[in-house]
């Protein structure tokens, strides 16, 4: 993790905590908590929002200028490089007030997201329409209930809009993997994004994988060139490589369903390089039968005899590889 501003940044929020409310979350049957957390505290005060709300944000290499307000703001998501994508549709940029807030203010600009979504960007059109459908119609549940809430209200025209966008956008790579037996300890914030405790402490990871922002000043401005780092428990990448690869007697290798180099086939999506922690939920909703219907039917029978530390290990693995 980077130093200097980031120290300045987890000294501030420590000394300016509050409790926030939260929307009711659905649970993913076996997933741990650490992978589907609760909204926790909110990191500015009252004063210093007022502050942020006048004071103008910008990033390296971009010509756009924000305040912190306009930057959170769930109907209009920032777009720091305009000219890096096709031009956004209405739902991507906007959202459709007042229940469906703007797809790229949590999945950002480039569809990199945070672990708390998801990274879209590259993802199959109809896969993501498909994805997008069961959360409508509950066969598929989101954790936060964001996105179950959010896609009732979508009509097909809308939801394909959304889909062919960030189907567009090239993959990118959103993680930095790094195996260790210790972390700094971490708290929750109130979009459901883990950050560095103060005073700093250092925890066993356990069986755990732990992503914090490598610059979080920058991820609390929505950059979408911002970087994770997913703190795997150590010896889980080797293990998970294993599982992916080869298989064994409780599943079959992935790659005979996501292709060869599991960027996704004619049946199933990419698998590479999302968040960790976004694997481990999706894992075990295909195994807790949370996500049902169509093709992921295939997959409970794929995941029922893996164990958490298998889903951890396969997790960690696929987090690590680069993305085509």
């Amino acid at each position: 993790m980077s130093n200097g501003s980031n120290i300045k940044f987890y000294g501030f929020i420590a000394v300016s905590l509050m409790i926030s409310t939260s929307y009711a979350d659905n649970p993913i049957t076996g997933a741990p908590d650490w992978s589907t957390p609760k909204r926790g505290v909110v990191h500015e005060s009252k004063k210093t929002d007022q502050d942020n709300d006048k004071a103008l944000f910008s990033i390296v290499g971009s010509d756009q200028h924000y305040t912190q307000q306009q930057i959170d703001n769930k109907f209009n998501a920032p777009d720091w490089f305009p000219n890096k994508h096709e031009k956004m549709p209405s739902i991507v940029k906007m959202g459709k007030a007042p229940n469906v807030w703007a797809c790229a203010l949590c999945h950002l600009a480039s569809g990199g997201g945070h672990p708390e979504s998801a990274s879209l960007a590259g993802l199959d059109s109809m896969y993501l329409q498909r994805q997008m459908k069961a959360f409508a119609d509950g066969s598929r549940l989101d954790y936060s209930g964001n996105m179950n809430r959010m896609a009732k209200t979508l009509n097909n025209a809308e939801i394909k809009q959304v889909s062919d966008w960030f189907s567009a956008l090239p993959p990118k790579k959103v993680t930095t993997v790094v195996e260790t037996s210790q972390v700094l300890k971490t708290y929750i914030d109130d979009t459901r994004m883990r950050l560095v405790a103060q005073p700093y402490v250092m925890e066993v990871i356990g069986d755990r994988i732990v992503e914090i922002p490598d610059h979080p000043i920058e991820v609390n401005k929505r950059n979408p060139d911002s970087i994770f780092v997913s703190y795997v428990p150590q010896g889980s990448l080797a293990r998970g490589k294993a599982l992916v690869s080869a298989g064994n007697a409780k599943t079959p290798p992935c790659a005979s369903c996501h292709g060869v180099d599991l960027s996704g086939s004619a049946i199933a999506p990419s698998i590479i390089g999302n968040f960790g922690s976004y694997t481990v939920r999706q894992l075990h909703g295909f195994k807790g039968k949370t996500r049902n219907g169509g093709q992921a039917v295939m997959m409970q029978s794929v995941v029922n005899g893996l164990t958490d530390e298998d889903i951890i290990d396969i997790s960690a693995y696929l987090t690590s590889l680069s993305v085509n």
